[in-house]
């Protein structure tokens, strides 16, 4: 028993490789790619965090982090600046993956003919054909389909 009890100390101390830099780093530029998860008790104490790929987690704080945390288990890459040890203010991120296929992600528009687009950030428009009655104009969604055209699955980033 005492010899299990010494392990367990000496594993405690182990830690695997992050991609989130050691503490003391504060105000640092950061990039975390990993999967969002809501954490904590609603309505109060929620929070974001950022499991990354290399190990470590980070909260996720700032205007974008509930808008991240919409994209829970979705492939993220977040950019932002250290405020503390595992706590990121983040000024940015892009959806890489969800279900490990690509998406594109941008504003729904109404094109002049009345249809509805996608406005991607680099200015870039995707028509889409079998958009959800849902979409709206001004919302921030992903969306995945054949093509990059017809919507097969999709997210609603922000309303």
């Amino acid at each position: 028993m005492r010899t299990l009890v010494l392990m367990a100390a000496m594993l405690a101390g182990c830690t695997r490789p992050s991609s989130v830099p050691p503490a003391g780093g504060d105000g640092q530029e950061v990039r975390v790619i990993g999967v969002p998860a809501s954490v904590g008790s609603a309505p109060m104490n929620v929070r974001t965090v950022v499991a990354a790929e290399g190990g470590e987690s980070v909260y996720v704080t700032g205007p974008l982090a509930a808008e991240i945390r919409a994209l829970s288990g979705a492939r993220v890459e977040v950019r932002g600046r250290r405020a503390a040890d595992r706590t990121l203010v983040a000024s940015d991120y892009d959806v890489l993956s969800v279900n490990g296929r690509p998406v594109f992600m941008g504003v729904v528009e109404r094109a002049p003919d009345g249809a509805l687009q996608l406005r991607t950030r680099d200015g870039g428009l995707v028509r889409l054909q079998g958009a959800p009655a849902a979409f709206r104009p001004g919302m921030k969604v992903w969306v995945q389909g054949p093509g990059s055209v017809t919507v097969q699955t999709y997210g609603v980033v922000r309303n």
